[in-house]
């Protein structure tokens, strides 16, 4: 699959001015303030530090607000959506602008990256980084300039502002338990992972071993590292079939994973098969494919988090507290966001349009 507004740019202004996006924006997602201010209601967390509209007031003036945002790349509709919603709530503030920068998914690009940002004199960062412990320099440097550091979606073992995210060992263990649940608690699976290294492939993959854990008769065959997109998934899950002439179930990390691994589960010729695939992103597209039976279930995990992230750089800003901010295992402050509840067939209807993407499924080959 490709994505027509996927873009290599490295820089990217956004802007808030009389509800027109600075020039830059149109390369990454093509929608103006206002196109991104009709979606805003249903940004399924905009009720988590609410702010009104308006001018942002810091020590009684309005002064001019440049917020850096480093993004682990431009390559996936998932990170073009938690774009969006961030550059949405900078709409809603005349005063406030970002910049972002794309990390091509490359942590070297993304760590110097920060320090561009810092070296362009922003108020904060918000960050998602490509992986955890490699920007834990970049991030200590944000933290040195006394600068509100928001690390979203994937953590940095280090000292930050604020961490944002939903729990991935939890939403690892609802899928976890669905595939328990379908094979009996018997069977022979193979994991497809999130890149290695990143946050999200370590607990997802965390919470599918704390569910199996009390499923001794489920053997977990081999397991790759799928980086979150399709053209790793696919050579890997050829491999597992050529290697395993049984396989009942496919716990992927990412969606793009899971359609790589049925496309391979069809040209080897084992759709008879059945196998079974459990899968995590919720966009749109996946939802439908576990409507029409190609997954089985599918982690409800939102990028619709950049609103969140910009506000909590705001109110860092502004020297208000962050509600709801806890301490927990890692340096810093997290603020937790509640699970969306695992799509699964039962539910799949009600879910389709509140995912995120505006693509559709790949067709399944094996139907």
């Amino acid at each position: 699959m490709t994505y027509s507004y996927i873009s290599a740019a490295a820089l990217l202004v956004v802007a808030s001015a009389n509800g027109a996006l600075a020039q830059g924006s149109l390369p990454i997602s093509g929608k103006t303030c206002e196109e991104l201010l009709e979606n805003y209601a249903n940004l399924p967390f905009t009720d988590v530090l609410p702010l009104e509209a308006g001018p942002i007031e810091l020590d009684g003036a309005q002064p001019d607000i440049v917020i850096g945002f480093s993004q682990t790349g431009f390559n996936h509709p998932w990170r073009i959506s938690m774009l969006e919603a961030a550059q949405a709530e900078v709409c809603r503030h005349p005063n406030v602008s970002m910049i972002v920068l794309d990390g091509n998914v490359d942590v070297a690009k993304q760590s110097n990256d920060v320090r561009d940002l810092l070296a362009r004199g922003v108020d904060a960062v918000l960050l998602s980084p490509v992986e955890s412990a490699a920007l834990i320099p970049a991030s200590r440097a944000v933290m040195d300039q006394g600068l509100p550091l928001i690390v979203m979606d994937r953590d940095v073992p280090t000292e930050k502002t604020l961490f944002i995210g939903q729990s991935n060992v939890s939403m690892g263990e609802k899928v976890a338990q669905k595939m328990a649940d379908d094979l009996g608690g018997e069977g022979k699976i193979v994991v497809i992972t999130g890149l290695k290294g990143s946050s999200p492939a370590i607990d997802r993959d965390q919470g599918m071993k704390n569910v199996l854990e009390a499923y001794p008769g489920i053997e977990v065959l081999a397991v790759g590292d799928g980086e979150w997109i399709r053209e790793p998934a696919v050579p890997i899950m050829e491999d597992f079939l050529t290697a395993y002439p049984e396989i009942d179930a496919v716990f992927s990390h990412a969606e793009e994973s899971s359609w790589g691994a049925q496309l391979a589960v069809a040209r080897a010729n084992r759709c008879e098969d059945g196998i079974l695939h459990y899968t995590f992103d919720g966009s749109n597209a996946g939802f439908k494919s576990v409507r029409d039976g190609t997954f089985q279930a599918d982690g409800n995990y939102t990028p619709f988090i950049g609103d969140i992230g910009l506000r909590a750089a705001l109110y860092s800003l502004m020297g208000r507290e962050i509600p709801g901010a806890t301490d927990y295992g890692q340096p810093g402050r997290e603020l937790a966001l509640p699970d969306s509840p695992t799509v699964v067939a039962d539910n799949a209807e009600e879910w389709i349009g509140r995912g995120w993407g505006d693509f559709e499924p790949s067709l399944d080959p094996c139907r």
